[in-house]
């Protein structure tokens, strides 16, 4: 009897790790059940949703969240006073978005505001961005974190580099709490020469960057848009150029 289970025995191991074999040979990933979702195919899911309701004609509210870019600034070069352009990157955005996806349900809500850091970003996240429940938050601060703003930036110095990606983080933390999507763009390209910024905004750049990678967000690079013969001031577009930003995203993001 017990000759006969020793036999049994010799016999049943070697099939059992024979079809573990052909099993695993074979990639069934129902082996693991447990196995979580890569951080590639996570991202592609979150990309993918606010397409998806553009694509079934959903109502679609998106904010832009940003400084004076954001915003459309422009002075008047006879009188000096500052004013809002006619058609600021998030107009031409929405107006290109409800083109492309043939329905008028698609809102892009500006809310930039001049000489803003990052600091005054995370103050007022709550009524700039979370009121709106949007589906979507397009993120652009740098160009006054890295110039310094005289109103705005501590002793109008720069936001030191690790602070402002800070600030940057805990502004996805927020939104990703509330189910938010989000598009993380770099400042676009300064010749502003105060407090160095047209040398240490690569620094900035590449804070952006590496955090849309840590956590797994769209990037755009805002240094990608051309500047040549574009920029009023070595800041701010000229009235008729702010449209290159959103033709960046519509490439970017929304192709």
């Amino acid at each position: 009897m017990r000759m006969w289970k020793s036999i049994r025995l010799f016999y049943f191991v070697p099939i059992f790790i024979c079809v573990l074999i052909v099993i695993v040979g074979n990639g069934n990933v129902e082996l693991f059940p447990f196995q979580q979702t890569s951080k590639a195919a996570d991202l592609e899911s979150k990309e993918t949703s606010i397409i998806q309701k553009l694509h079934s004609h959903q109502p679609v509210t998106i904010v832009a969240y940003g400084d004076s870019i954001t915003w459309g600034y422009e002075r008047d070069a006879t009188s000096g006073k500052i004013k809002q352009v006619k058609n600021p990157y998030p107009k031409v955005l929405e107006k290109e978005l409800r083109k492309k996806f043939g329905y008028r349900q698609i809102k892009v809500i500006n809310n930039g505001h001049p000489g803003w850091t990052s600091i005054q970003a995370i103050e007022n996240v709550k009524k700039e961005v979370l009121r709106y429940k949007p589906d979507l938050v397009i993120l652009m601060f740098g160009i006054n974190d890295a110039r310094g703003h005289n109103k705005y930036s501590p002793n109008a110095l720069p936001v030191p580099v690790d602070h402002y990606r800070e600030n940057n983080h805990q502004l996805l933390q927020m939104m990703k709490e509330k189910g938010i999507e989000v598009v993380l763009i770099s400042a676009t390209t300064v010749t502003s020469k105060k407090n160095n910024a047209n040398k240490t905004q690569v620094h900035y750049t590449n804070a952006i960057q590496f955090l849309a990678q840590e956590e797994n967000v769209h990037y755009v690079n805002g240094t990608e848009i051309p500047i040549k013969g574009n920029l009023s001031d070595g800041i701010h577009f000229k009235a008729d150029h702010y449209r290159l930003i959103a033709e960046k995203l519509m490439v970017d993001v929304f192709d």
